[in-house]
């Protein structure tokens, strides 16, 4: 699963501070989820050759998992242009 309309920091990512983001942003998903969650799938695929289907986390007190990481600066909109956790726009 892809969580839709976000772009999220790459584990492996390009430079050590998309790294320590993408640890980040794991932990703070995990931690909203905790209070419980509900995944809701888009019905669509990303364009990867995996076709992971792109869903939305809907936590327990209504908010969208997704929007919480992006105002939290955890995540970015997508579609987006550069790697603004490495300091590169395009």
């Amino acid at each position: 699963m892809r969580l839709l309309d976000i772009d999220a920091p790459e584990m492996r990512g390009a430079c050590q501070a998309e790294t320590a983001k993408a640890r980040a942003a794991t932990e703070r998903l995990s931690s909203l989820m905790t209070g419980g969650f509900r995944i809701k799938d888009s019905g669509d695929k990303d364009r990867t050759s995996d076709r992971r289907s792109l869903v939305r986390i809907l936590l327990s007190d209504g908010r969208d998992a997704e929007a919480v990481l992006i105002s939290e600066g955890l995540a970015q909109p997508w579609p987006n242009v550069g790697n603004t956790w490495c300091g590169v726009d395009r």
